[in-house]
């Protein structure tokens, strides 16, 4: 019996709970939803995003007029400092859109969270869409040096000159829809709001051209014809490491005594697109010297303006061996010039003592 009245008690007491945190819900939602009615709290809720917006939508209207100056004469700024400045931009956008998301709560007036984050979004997504298609049509890299202990550089998906014009176009469309998304915002949100404001904003412009779908397009046939953003590889050997170290004495090159020659080489990019590099070493008895022919392979990528050090595996020689060592580079396609791929020296393998 007394076991049974202890439950009945516990469950009363739980009920009890439950009751009265049901209860105090219902009363703090009344007083929220009578708060979110509230003149007075609507006006600061207003005012504080409307704080915060006009931040963002200046912000954005700079990043709007840099890229349009930047893609007005894109061949006058060439190809490393374009990149920079896309970069940036696409960075500033991206930062402007996601900013723009802690405003939602609580929520202003006359629907302008939504229209504000759609027009921020858009437009980040444009700009990095522009972005990557210049790179892509270009061959563009992140100016970030490069070097042998450097990761690989990131490459851009190639976009041929129809398909930039394509997605440029897009990136337009984006743009334009952006603008009519914010369009009328700013005076329906004072009306709505009582008297808090938002700044105008607009990128693109039919009546100049500025930042319209068509004149977008259009520039990817002319940045493709500049010389000053053409992408340009030239490969050259900068040094030689060996093992053994080659000692400056004629005649040839001589070396201690060994079996097995290393040899590195580092390679410098003089242009402004990175390249794939593959390097060939061969090494040839000469007369009548006794060993035999070996050769091998090394492959990397340098950056534009970079450097890369490749290894080779170790090549088979003979103590005593007269041998020529070659290194060439292969040449990238579209470099036009031979100079500096090609590095030899006639190497003298020392006699073992006993010899």
């Amino acid at each position: 019996m007394a076991n049974r009245r202890t439950r009945l008690s516990r469950r009363f007491a739980a009920l009890f709970v439950i009751a009265v945190l049901v209860l105090a819900a219902s009363f703090l939602a009344g007083v929220v939803s009578a708060a979110h009615r509230d003149v007075g709290y609507r006006h600061t809720v207003d005012q504080g995003f409307a704080s915060s917006a006009s931040a963002l939508v200046l912000s954005s209207n700079v990043t709007g007029v840099q890229l349009a100056h930047v893609l007005e004469h894109p061949g006058a700024l060439g190809r490393v400092v374009l990149d920079a400045r896309l970069e940036s931009l696409q960075q500033a956008a991206a930062l402007d859109s996601e900013t723009a998301q802690s405003l939602a709560v609580p929520p202003p007036d006359a629907g302008a969270f939504k229209r504000l984050a759609d027009t921020l979004r858009l437009r980040a997504e444009a700009v990095a869409s522009i972005l990557r298609t210049i790179e892509g049509l270009l061959r563009l890299t992140p100016v970030k040096p490069s070097g042998s202990a450097a990761r690989v550089p990131r490459a851009a998906p190639p976009v041929s000159i129809a398909g930039a014009q394509a997605l440029l176009l897009h990136a337009g469309e984006q743009l334009v829809v952006a603008d009519k998304t914010y369009r009328g915002l700013p005076e329906a949100f004072k009306a709505a709001s009582g008297g808090a404001t938002l700044p105008g904003s607009r990128w693109s412009f039919a009546t100049t051209g500025t930042l319209t779908p068509d004149t977008l397009s259009g520039d990817a046939a002319s940045m493709a014809a500049t010389a000053k953003l053409a992408a340009t590889v030239d490969l050259r050997i900068a040094a030689i490491e060996t093992t053994p170290l080659e000692l400056p004495v004629g005649p040839g090159y001589p070396v201690t005594p060994t079996s097995r020659f290393v040899a590195a080489v580092s390679v410098i990019n003089l242009g402004s697109a990175p390249s794939t590099v593959e390097a060939i070493i061969r090494v040839t008895p000469l007369g009548r010297s006794h060993g035999h022919f070996d050769s091998g392979t090394a492959r990397g990528v340098v950056s534009a303006g970079g450097a890369v050090a490749l290894h080779f595996a170790a090549m088979a020689v003979a103590p005593g061996e007269h041998c020529l060592v070659t290194i060439d580079l292969v040449r990238p396609h579209i470099q036009t010039t031979v100079t500096g791929l090609t590095w030899s020296r006639t190497v003298v393998i020392g006699q073992n003592a006993r010899q």
